[in-house]
């Protein structure tokens, strides 16, 4: 898996991202190689010159009950049709978390619909009074203030927290 900042990518990269990540979320089609917001970076799995798996990765500070906390966050993980069920996730999971363990990160974070994957690679549930920037199709639409109890986040130094008050400090992925 190679992890490649956003300045780096070309032209072939962004398409092959947008066909998977299009083919992957059906519901949320876009003709660009992004929903929201450009990532930092992007985590890239080829099968030979095919992208097979793919995920967005952004840096940044929030505040998790008043602190601030340095967070990677996952955004868009999604595996070719032809490669899910064989380990493709959960080996993009444990190669970005060793990534981070060598950085300065103090937490994984991510939202999904669907747990199973994030529980079984290491993540917790994480319920939180949150406040984010909604945006939406390059317009931000102000600050948003809602409890979610889709969160999962991946401590790395040790912390223990289930629930809490986090400041996205920008957009929700």
């Amino acid at each position: 898996m190679n992890i490649v900042p956003e300045l780096d990518l070309g032209p072939a990269e962004h398409l092959a991202i947008k066909h998977l990540r299009n083919a992957a979320f059906p519901e949320h089609q876009s003709d660009r190689s992004y929903y929201k917001q450009l990532p930092h970076y992007r985590a890239l799995e080829f099968q030979g010159t095919k992208l097979i798996g793919y995920m967005g990765l952004d840096y940044r500070v929030m505040n998790l009950n008043g602190e601030p906390i340095k967070v990677l966050g996952i955004i868009d993980l999604c595996v070719d049709t032809d490669f899910q069920g064989k380990g493709v996730a959960s080996t993009m999971l444990t190669r970005v978390t060793e990534y981070a363990q060598e950085k300065d990160v103090d937490f994984i974070i991510l939202v999904a619909d669907d747990p199973s994957l994030y529980l079984k690679n290491g993540f917790q549930c994480f319920e939180a009074e949150t406040t984010w920037l909604r945006v939406h199709e390059h317009k931000n639409y102000g600050v948003a203030e809602e409890r979610l109890n889709d969160l999962y986040v991946k401590p790395l130094r040790g912390q223990i927290v289930t629930n809490g008050a986090l400041d996205w400090l920008g957009y929700m992925y």
